[in-house]
């Protein structure tokens, strides 16, 4: 078994304690991992990434081919498409949909999002709101991790074991509040693949999962059909647009998608 994932994000967006936490569940696991440098890192707001392998024998490359990598997971939209080359035909993309316009001529939202969201296989979650809602304002990267977490090849409860063991030098609260975070990711990856699995396009669930407030915990059955009931509909796709380009955050409750019913 081979599983690669890249890693990326600007400086201080955390993407060395999210390879410390996948890196320490996999050797918990039983499983190989190499990791090749972070770039970046001494720039605060430069381009970070990190490649990490994981297998269940010894790894000879450090380094991902291109059209291999499992999964892209990015702390910032703009810096999850720069590694789409290393994606795989069946590879998933999991981001923030916060930009961090860190360069002068960052592409316009729309533009950026219109290729993000054009993506077969993609989880965007607003990680930036959902991790200051969980108590760290920089917690986006463990809802990001939690967003993918059941996609990788080990069991979720070792991800929040060296979660827990990452943070617990900085107090209990900033333990519960990151592993909340990436509780949060864990049900926004669930809600869109309910909503999939019940007859609404994979564009326009990845479209509205971006603009929900997750709670930590699964989404309750009710909300999930009011939902699939609103975006089945045949202006789904434009409301689903419409939401997106908004920039609102939307609470998951039964009401709202029965409040957008009527919407145009």
């Amino acid at each position: 078994m081979n599983f690669d994932l890249v890693l990326c994000g600007v400086g201080g967006q955390g993407v060395l304690s999210t390879a410390y936490v996948i890196d320490h569940a996999a050797v918990d696991a039983g499983l190989h991992f190499k990791q090749p440098e972070i770039h970046g890192m001494s720039q605060r707001g430069g381009a970070v990434s990190a490649q990490v392998r994981l297998g269940s024998a010894p790894i000879a490359s450090d380094l991902i081919s291109a059209g291999e990598a499992r999964a892209v997971l990015s702390v910032e939209p703009l810096e999850s498409l720069r590694y789409l080359s290393l994606l795989s035909k069946d590879g998933w993309v999991f981001t923030d949909v916060t930009p961090l316009k860190n360069m002068a001529d960052y592409p316009d939202t729309a533009k950026l999002y219109e290729v993000l969201f054009s993506l077969p296989r993609v989880v965007a979650v607003n990680a930036t709101r959902l991790a200051a809602r969980a108590g760290a304002s920089k917690a986006q990267n463990m809802v990001v991790l939690g967003a993918a977490a059941s996609l990788l090849p080990f069991a979720v409860e070792l991800l929040e074991k060296h979660l827990r063991a990452l943070f617990q030098v900085k107090g209990e609260h900033v333990v519960k509040a990151n592993l909340k975070a990436f509780q949060m990711g864990l049900s926004a990856r669930a809600f869109k693949a309910a909503l999939v699995e019940r007859g609404v396009p994979a564009a326009v669930a990845a479209r509205v999962v971006a603009r929900l407030d997750f709670d930590p915990a699964p989404v309750p059955e009710a909300v999930v059909n009011a939902w699939v009931a609103r975006l089945t509909r045949a202006d789904g796709e434009a409301l689903s647009k419409r939401l997106l380009a908004s920039g609102d955050a939307l609470p998951l409750d039964a009401q709202v998608p029965a409040a957008l019913a009527s919407s145009p």
